[in-house]
C-alpha cells in the first residue's frame, strides 16, 4: 500500500504524488471550484488520519479530540474501514455570545481502503486521550517471509 503525504490546499508537497495522489486533488478541485467550497480533505470536520503498514499488519491512528468512544463506529466491508462519529454540541451559553467559532460540531466519516489483505476476524480497535488506534492484521498467506537460498 503506498502512502502520500498530504498538505493542506496551497501548500508545498515536498514529497511526489503518485498518479492517483494528483488525480484525486484535480477531482477535489473540480467539486470545489462547481460548489464554491473548500475541499473535505482541508476541512476541519475531517479527523486527520495515519496510516502505517508493517509485515504482519496495518495500523490506523485518527485524531478525535473530545469525543467518547461511545460516539465512534468502525465498520470493515469490501476491503474498506470505515470510522464514523459524532461530535456533539456543548450547552449552550446562555449570557454572552460567540466572538469567534472554528470547533467542528456534527457527523463525519471517513472510509479507508486497503489491499485485500486484510484479515477482518483480527481487527483491534482502541481509544486513548482523543485518539483512535486500530490495529488490522494481514492474513497468515500475506505476510512477506524470507525464503533461505540452499
Amino acid at each position: 500500500m503506498a502512502l502520500v503525504r498530504w498538505t493542506p490546499k496551497g501548500g508545498r508537497n515536498l514529497v511526489p504524488q503518485s498518479g492517483l495522489a494528483n488525480w484525486m486533488t484535480d477531482w477535489d478541485g473540480l467539486f470545489n471550484d462547481f460548489f464554491g467550497r473548500e475541499s473535505t480533505s482541508g476541512c476541519s470536520c475531517m479527523p486527520a488520519v495515519d496510516v502505517n503498514e508493517k509485515d504482519n499488519h496495518y495500523t490506523v491512528r485518527v485524531d478525535l479530540p473530545g469525543l467518547k468512544k461511545d460516539d465512534i463506529k468502525l465498520t470493515f466491508e469490501n476491503d474498506v474501514l470505515t470510522i464514523t462519529g459524532e461530535r456533539k454540541a456543548e450547552k449552550e451559553e446562555k449570557e454572552g455570545r460567540f466572538f469567534h467559532s472554528e470547533r467542528f460540531v456534527g457527523t463525519f466519516a471517513r472510509s479507508l481502503r486497503f489491499p485485500s489483505d486484510v484479515d477482518p476476524s483480527q481487527i483491534d480497535a482502541s481509544f486513548h486521550d482523543g485518539v483512535l488506534e486500530v490495529k488490522l492484521a494481514k492474513s497468515e498467506t500475506a505476510m512477506v517471509r524470507q525464503i533461505e537460498v540452499k
